[in-house]
């Protein structure tokens, strides 16, 4: 996306408003990627392309051919593009009712200068009716959940699409949603112009501005750290994990509910910190020679494998092996790789019925998590009432 560029874009308003030094210690690290990045491109390129169709008139065959022709896209990434040109079809209907020509502008870029420095994002919707302003973000991921409520990066593009089109129309209010069409996920919150300029005269820009100086304090967290660049290495973060130490590994019958409550909350930042501290210890001894005391780097175990399966089955049924014998039974693909070329809801449509979900293993998490509570000790007492 092109605010990934800006110093202190909007997606990343969450790190560098949480933790404003990370921004400039980011700075100058190569954003390396991903698969995930690359097929989250690809599905907001489809839904331009289907918007700017139905709602700017434009011919895009020749773009849409060029996208379907990817090997990222799929059936099931134009069903879930589906759903997103029919929620903003939604919106545009609901617009109308408020004025006979509501505008929608598509893939907008806003510039955010007057309260982030030398900032700019692009809105992948924007609704402009006689009282509202509807700002609406695809997100194609399926790892996190993620609620409009309070989300700095929804209200830091809400505030330069103000900035930018509220001489258009009288906005009383602004409504903000996040639509994650893989996980069943639309989050919607509202806000007014006013409590919006106060927000980023107050907390927006005081952060930004220490951000861009690369002042402030460290706050290292689960949610700020996950996609700083400096992680691994990060001192803050370090000595945040290390507090575990104070519990002097002592085994868990000694602790308190209360102290193991507190390692089962930081255990995950603390798993996901150490994986990031591997990763980068190994890429910086074998890319850049780079050694630690008591390490070094060998080759690691790896398992035999094929080079030429035919020639190994012709050899094979040339010494009198059946082919039966030496090839495995047809075996179908696994259901989301199945939901990938047939799509989500088609494939729900011909092979639903016989799907099963066995029941999951009992896991401790959050109270905060949405899943209803077990109650174990009462399931243990029918099983074993069923057993006798």
């Amino acid at each position: 996306m092109p605010d990934a560029h800006a110093l202190l874009g909007p997606s990343s308003s969450y790190m560098w408003m949480s933790c404003p030094p990370s921004a400039r210690l980011n700075e100058g690290f190569e954003d390396k990627g991903s698969e995930y990045a690359q097929e989250g491109t690809l599905a907001h390129r489809l839904g331009e392309l289907r918007l700017r169709a139905i709602y700017e008139g434009i011919d895009v065959t020749a773009e849409l051919e060029e996208v379907r022709a990817d090997p990222m896209y799929s059936a099931s990434m134009e069903e879930y593009i589906d759903d997103y040109v029919t929620f903003i079809g939604e919106r545009m209907a609901e617009a109308k009712t408020k004025c006979p020509d509501p505008r929608l502008f598509i893939e907008q870029r806003v510039e955010l200068g007057e309260y982030i420095p030398e900032s700019f994002g692009t809105s992948d919707a924007i609704i402009l009716a006689d009282g509202l302003m509807d700002v609406t973000d695809l997100k194609y991921g399926t790892g996190i959940k993620v609620d409009a409520e309070g989300n700095s990066q929804m209200r830091i593009y809400a505030l330069g699409c103000y900035l930018a089109l509220s001489w258009a129309y009288q906005i009383d209010a602004i409504r903000m949603s996040i639509f994650q069409p893989r996980i069943g996920n639309i989050s919607t919150a509202i806000i007014s112009p006013d409590r919006l300029l106060a927000w980023a005269e107050y907390e927006l820009k005081p952060r930004a501005a220490l951000a861009w100086e690369g002042k402030g304090e460290f706050n290292p967290g689960e949610q700020q750290c996950r996609w700083c660049k400096i992680a691994a290495t990060c001192r803050a973060r370090a000595d945040y994990q290390m507090e575990l130490a104070a519990h002097d590994f002592a085994q868990p019958p000694t602790l308190s509910p209360e102290e193991i409550a507190d390692v089962l909350t930081r255990l995950p930042a603390l798993l996901s910190w150490a994986d990031q501290v591997k990763e980068y210890a190994l890429d910086a001894a074998i890319n850049k020679g780079e050694r630690f005391p008591g390490f070094k780097v060998v080759e690691g175990r790896s398992n035999r494998r094929y080079g030429d399966e035919a020639a190994i089955a012709a050899a094979l049924q040339g010494a009198g092996f059946a082919e039966s014998a030496i090839y495995k039974p047809r075996e179908l693909l696994g259901i989301t790789a199945m939901e990938k070329l047939v799509g989500k809801k088609k494939f729900g449509t011909l092979a639903g019925a016989y799907i099963v979900k066995p029941e999951g293993a009992p896991v401790l998490v959050p109270e905060n998590d949405k899943r209803p509570e077990l109650n174990t000790a009462a399931k243990a007492a029918d099983e074993f009432k069923e057993e006798m």
